[in-house]
């Protein structure tokens, strides 16, 4: 072995502990990102398998009913290939609802969990979905209860399945996730339906495979009035929330990665730049031994080299526990058969990118002090040029600056990358803070705003049948709603909701400039007028249910939930519609008829539903959120010792001259709040900015997520920002008790 790969294991035992700050960094750089994209990308494989064997179709259509005439129209539109259809309704079984749809001419394929196959169309029975029947432990041969329309029957269990178009069910459109406990999907065969439900007949749901840029309009024009709902693989809530879970995970990963890398190269380097500048006098003993400059540098270059890849590698190996615990947060959301990780060659690729950088940093640092012959590496280092500043040409103000100050501000215009470098560093830290603590604050503030502020409501009332509930109670205490979809004129290429109100006190949301919901015209949700691109002013055309309206738009809905259009019973009249409302808003005391109404969704429900939401995603957040403080902590201790050995022979300077031990101490703290309250004041915008990029990445279609950032957030993260960077000069502080005042101010060895 080599006296210099001695030296190298020599110095890896004796330095372990700023070794291991390198080794820290490399590792959580390539932790983060690789763990997160084995998440994802094994949540899209799982997917897109799923997908491909199940045969998913790639258009829905909800109608009323449709005729023979309708169907063959449809699949002559150029680029269908398939068109399946199916009888659906929404059942009750054991005080539960179920969505019971027939399996004989679906499109896509249905898997079996349990139990029968879906191929026998002549068994009179029921297959139930896995989670639903896994929760109320129903297995098959069990018999259970169907209740329709006032008529009741019993179905033999033959089978639990799973279904690719329903991977995210949430069984109605009122809750934001999956309520297993109340809702569930079946399947019987059309002989069953008409044995059963002999009233019910009519074909009312279709599965379209193929593709046409403009079946949205085709549709519309085939079936008319009839048309209740079209939806695509982007729009059915069941399938495009599993579809944007991978992009958001995604998105999450290449965020966070970024500003942990971008940190890890400061702490990285800063830190191997610490470590060779505590070795100058090695260097030069082994440049008067006669080691080349290169084989010195070489040498230094291999501390990089060798921790940043250990630390590269063993992120990569122990990142599939981070991508197990990701994944398995997902499974109480997404129901798949099968779950596994996947990752991309760009993990290598992060690996090799990591392992460069600590390599450059060594060879940087050993680079720009390996220069010059071997007496002068044993001077003292080379001190910065110092200029005047500008306060010194008022003479009147710099005497008025105390001696500590003046001093902080020479040696920071003397040393301005070290602290340019500590300014990223805190603003850096800012940001991370910031965003880990905000994105839960956000997602729980649209559950408390949605749930609470913009609507008041205690239950929703669905009748059994609509227009003759509307007749016999129009004077009902409560608020009419008129929910229905819509194709918006010039719009973002997705149907939305059109969401008509009567007068009220449960609908509460407020325009941007916070005005109320009046009956002058149609009002747009933020989030679906930036996406279409419209302004208030603006004419709107909408066609909803075969019929078409114009409106202008009189403001922009600050609503995060049901994005669409929202306009009152008045103004909705006055352009030729029919107010037909499919929900009655009630208060807590409200009569509501029993035997008259169909379902009952509470506000309670809906918000205990939307708070598992937010706990299914808030491991995700913590877990950053720990990696960040980690990081961070790491990142700042680094800075403030390299400060402090750079400063090391101005420290004893100042204390041979008379300064005392306390006044040194003061000096460091100068600095060091001066480049702290310059990243923190920065950290805040950047922070709140990095939030609204983050939080952007969790918006969809329906859902349209905003940046919230109260003082409480501000005050955490500013909080623990600044007791790293005090508790830094704290440590430091002690240090300079111990400083060698020969050995520092020593010229020469």
């Amino acid at each position: 072995m080599s006296y210099l790969n001695r030296k190298l294991i020599r110095d890896l035992r004796t330095n372990w502990r700023q070794f291991f700050s390198v080794f820290l960094m490399a590792f959580l750089s390539v932790l983060v990102f690789v763990g997160l994209q084995g998440a994802w990308r094994g949540l899209a494989v799982s997917l897109d398998s799923y997908i491909r064997e199940s045969k998913l179709a790639n258009h829905w259509v909800q109608a009323t009913t449709i005729n023979a005439q309708q169907l063959k129209q449809i699949k002559r539109i150029a680029g269908i290939e398939k068109v399946g259809t199916s009888t659906r309704l929404q059942v009750k079984s054991q005080g539960h609802k179920l969505i019971l749809e027939t399996f004989d001419n679906k499109s896509s394929q249905i898997k079996r969990v349990a139990g029968s196959k879906l191929t026998n169309k002549d068994v009179d029975g029921i297959w139930l979905s896995k989670e639903y029947a896994q929760l109320h432990k129903i297995e098959p041969n069990q018999v259970v209860t169907i209740n329709y329309g006032g008529y009741h029957c019993n179905l033999k269990v033959v089978g639990i399945i799973q279904a690719a178009d329903k991977i995210y069910f949430t069984g109605s459109q009122e809750y934001i996730a999956p309520n297993y406990s109340d809702y569930g999907y079946a399947y019987i065969s059309q002989k069953t339906l008409k044995k059963r439900f002999p009233f019910v007949t009519a074909a009312n749901y279709l599965e379209i495979t193929g593709h046409n840029k403009k079946i949205r309009g085709k549709l519309e024009r085939i079936l008319g009035t009839n048309l209740l709902a079209y939806y695509s693989r982007k729009t059915l809530p069941e399938v495009a929330n599993a579809l944007e879970r991978v992009g958001q995970i995604r998105n999450l990963s290449y965020l966070f990665s970024f500003i942990f890398i971008l940190l890890a190269v400061l702490a990285m380097y800063t830190t191997i730049r610490r470590l060779i500048d505590g070795q100058i006098t090695e260097m030069a003993i082994l440049k008067a031994l006669g080691f080349k400059r290169s084989e010195i540098t070489r040498h230094y270059a291999s501390f990089g080299l060798l921790v940043g890849g250990l630390g590269a590698i063993t992120g990569l190996l122990v990142a599939p526990l981070i991508s197990l615990f990701v994944l398995r947060t997902q499974k109480m959301m997404f129901s798949l058969p099968k779950w596994q990780l996947a990752y991309s060659y760009s993990a290598l690729v992060l690996v090799m990118l990591v392992i460069v950088i600590c390599l450059g940093a060594a060879f940087l640092a050993a680079t720009q002090i390996t220069k010059g012959l071997p007496a002068e590496f044993l001077r003292a280092e080379k001190q910065g040029e110092v200029h005047k500043l500008f306060l010194e040409r008022n003479k009147l103000l710099w005497s008025k600056i105390p001696y500590g100050f003046r001093w902080a501000l020479r040696d920071a215009l003397a040393n301005r990358m070290r602290i340019l470098m500590g300014i990223v560093g805190v603003t850096g830290g800012m940001m991370l803070m910031i965003a880990g603590i905000g994105m839960p604050q956000s997602i729980n503030h649209l559950v408390n705003k949605a749930y609470g502020q913009d609507f008041s409501y205690n239950k929703r009332l669905y009748p059994k049948n609509n227009l003759e509930y509307y007749a016999k109670h129009k004077n009902a205490k409560g608020q009419w709603v008129e929910m229905t979809q819509a194709h918006f004129e010039n719009d973002d290429g997705y149907n939305r909701l059109l969401i008509v109100i009567s007068n009220g006190d449960y609908v509460n949301m407020r325009t941007e400039a916070n005005k109320k919901i009046a009956a002058d015209g149609i009002y747009l949700t933020k989030g679906f007028a930036n996406r279409a691109g419209y302004r208030v002013g603006e004419s709107l055309s909408v066609k909803s249910a075969g019929k078409k309206y114009t409106f202008t738009i009189q403001g922009i809905i600050a609503s995060e939930t049901n994005q669409g259009a929202y306009l009152r019973k008045e103004a909705f009249e006055r352009a030729g519609g029919t107010f037909t409302p499919t929900t009655l808003l009630v208060g807590k005391n409200t009569s509501r008829h029993e035997a008259e109404v169909g379902d009952v969704i509470t506000m309670a429900s809906q918000k205990q539903i939307a708070k598992k939401f937010v706990n299914n995603l808030q491991s995700i957040f913590y877990l950053i959120i720990f990696f960040a403080v980690l990081l961070i902590s790491v990142v700042l201790y680094n800075l403030g010792s390299l400060s402090f050995i750079e400063r090391l022979r101005d420290y004893a300077t100042l204390r041979v001259l008379g300064i005392h031990k306390k006044e040194l101490r003061n000096l460091t703290l100068i600095e060091n709040v001066l480049t702290t309250m310059i990243g923190w004041a920065l950290g805040i915008p950047l922070g709140y900015w990095f939030l609204g990029q983050y939080v952007a990445t969790f918006s969809t279609i329906n859902l349209e997520y905003t940046p919230y950032v109260n003082l409480l957030t501000i005050i955490l993260a500013s909080v623990f920002v600044w007791l790293c960077s005090l508790s830094t000069t704290l440590l430091l502080s002690r240090r300079i008790r111990k400083i060698d005042m020969v050995q520092a101010l020593k010229g020469v060895e």
